[in-house]
């Protein structure tokens, strides 16, 4: 498989700090508000957040060493990147164990999701026990900050987050209610509906088990 580059920092990132840097020294809240408004009306969109994390990453490390893991975590990138540009995603950072991307459709993330996972235990069946990777995956739909291809914020980030990194198990995906809402995605008759409520915040999702079928299937 063909190394993976990943992307460079964009100048839209640099522009980015600037605003938001005027945006905290500025005092006068009218003023404040017109750059608010203009880093939105600027870097603002709606889409797909599609957030990944290794399962068992820390009990691995302490068991195998952080050397292990780590080439782990290389494997899953070269693995994981090709998927999410093959389903129209943007990879926009790996972080430590976590991949973040973003997506127009919530279909697309869905189904990558799926195809991630397919990916890996196929890649599974290479290696022997300790070798195993696993990911779960937690995906939401919303208006976000998107810098180029590098990085987002907003309310979708923080959901995806809590979801993929806290309360998904491996092979699994948890995907919210808005992002469903938005998608032609058919729920399994059987998929667990689930509401939780983490730092105050009520998020509604669907439970999928990441061996069912993908969408296109």
């Amino acid at each position: 498989m063909a190394e993976v580059r990943f992307h460079e920092p964009l100048t839209g990132h640099d522009e980015f700090d600037d605003l938001i840097a005027k945006f905290s020294d500025e005092t006068d809240a009218a003023r404040a508000e017109e750059i608010r408004t203009g880093i939105w009306e600027r870097f603002g969109t709606e889409g797909t957040v599609f957030i990944s994390d290794m399962a068992g990453f820390s009990s691995t490390s302490r068991k195998v060493g952080v050397c292990h893991f780590l080439k782990m975590i290389h494997r899953t990138r070269q693995i994981v990147a090709p998927v999410i540009e093959g389903n129209n995603g943007l990879l926009l950072k790996c972080d430590a164990d976590n991949c973040y991307a973003y997506f127009d459709s919530p279909d697309d993330a869905i189904r990558a999701s799926f195809e991630v996972n397919a990916a890996l235990f196929k890649a599974n069946d290479a290696f022997g026990l300790g070798e195993e990777i696993a990911l779960s995956v937690g995906i939401d739909y919303g208006r976000v900050l998107l810098i180029g291809d590098l990085e987002f914020f907003g309310d979708p980030v923080n959901t995806a987050s809590k979801l993929g990194e806290d309360l998904a198990i491996r092979d699994e995906v948890l995907v919210t209610r808005r992002a469903i809402e938005h998608s032609d995605f058919e729920i399994p008759e059987l998929a667990e509906r689930m509401v939780a409520r983490i730092s105050d915040i009520e998020i509604q999702y669907v439970r999928l088990p990441m061996t069912e079928i993908s969408p296109d299937q």
